[in-house]
């Protein structure tokens, strides 16, 4: 959500938002550090948020946002959690976010589809974890929409964070009444191991996972199970300054290089000063990728997507169509994203 986007939404909803929220010309969103963003400001964006019709603004806004960079498909995270905090029902979220990416494909010919989440939850313990993780398992399955695609735990991660997640999302798994792609954070702010926790889930993707590079085994694992890694190098950088302070420190090019499948992304856009398209321009300008080679990169990631099989023929086939039509041609600014 841009900060217009949110005083936008706060003044339909009648939402006073503390103007430290800001920064003083009302640009952008303004904060201390990493933690700072994704607590008070994040929590502060989210309560303008009262109704699905909210929900579907702001999705199509962002998938607006996203085709006109050329972004062909995008997988959009929902946490059953938001819909508590901002006291709505779950089904009111979904189909709003539904309704906007309908709108999306309609006008600006992008797909999407939704990832649901499971939030990492800072309790007592492990059985306090596993209880609020059984409350998400409950609203999650209490409405399988066709447009939820993929599972996911989401949040910031700590060692040993993720076992006690797996009843409720091995219960999810079994009972959606669909396969569902399997996938979760793992590995940005905690080391190797989360990520090994993350492959005995049986993942297909990890989002981040960039501290595997420490761990020879782990990375090895990853490489030949072929596991992709979703790859956001600004939104690292913001979180990781002991990891990665800049471009030059980030993994993505040695991750690569060392047969790592990755897909390039822009965690969240409204909070990080990114988009999709200046993440492929980043990964162009910062760490040598070629066109062509992130022309492969989006293709693989196309096939890694969680959507129907028909949906990601259709999409392989606009990024071959793009690519053969333009890639060849001078270009400035984003390259292609999907």
């Amino acid at each position: 959500m841009t900060p217009a986007k949110c005083r936008e939404l706060a003044v339909r909803n009648h939402v006073s938002l503390d103007p430290a929220l800001f920064t003083p010309d009302g640009s952008d969103y303004h904060y201390t550090d990493f933690l700072d963003s994704v607590t008070r400001v994040y929590y502060g964006i989210a309560s303008t948020l009262k109704t699905g019709a909210d929900y579907e603004d702001i999705a199509y806004d962002y998938l607006r946002r996203c085709a006109a960079e050329n972004a062909v498909y995008v997988e959009m995270i929902a946490c059953p959690a938001q819909a508590v905090r901002c006291a709505i029902p779950y089904r009111e979220m979904i189909d709003g976010l539904v309704a906007g990416m309908d709108r999306a494909r309609l006008d600006f010919s992008i797909e999407s589809r939704i990832n649901v989440t499971f939030e990492r939850a800072f309790g007592s313990g492990d059985a306090e974890v596993s209880a609020k993780a059984e409350r998400d398992a409950d609203i999650i399955l209490s409405y399988p929409h066709p447009y939820i695609v993929g599972l996911d735990i989401a949040g910031g991660e700590r060692n040993g964070d993720i076992p006690p997640f797996r009843a409720a999302y091995e219960r999810v798994l079994r009972d959606f009444g669909r396969p569902l792609g399997v996938r979760m954070h793992a590995s940005e702010n905690a080391d190797a191991r989360n990520a090994r926790e993350a492959v005995n889930f049986r993942v297909t993707r990890i989002g981040h996972g960039v501290r595997i590079i420490d761990d020879p085994a782990v990375l090895e694992q990853v490489r030949s199970e072929r596991i992709m890694l979703e790859v956001c190098p600004t939104s690292n950088i913001l979180a990781l300054q002991d990891f990665c302070p800049t471009y030059q420190d980030h993994p993505l090019r040695r991750l690569y290089d060392a047969g790592i499948l990755v897909s390039i992304n822009s965690d969240d856009p409204g909070l990080f000063k990114t988009t999709l398209g200046r993440e492929y321009q980043i990964a162009r300008d910062e760490f040598g990728f070629t066109i062509e080679a992130l022309s492969d990169i989006s293709r693989m990631a196309a096939r890694y997507a969680f959507a129907p099989e028909d949906v990601k023929a259709c999409i392989v086939q606009r990024i071959d169509d793009m690519r053969q039509r333009s890639f060849s041609a001078p270009r400035k600014g984003p390259g292609m994203a999907v």
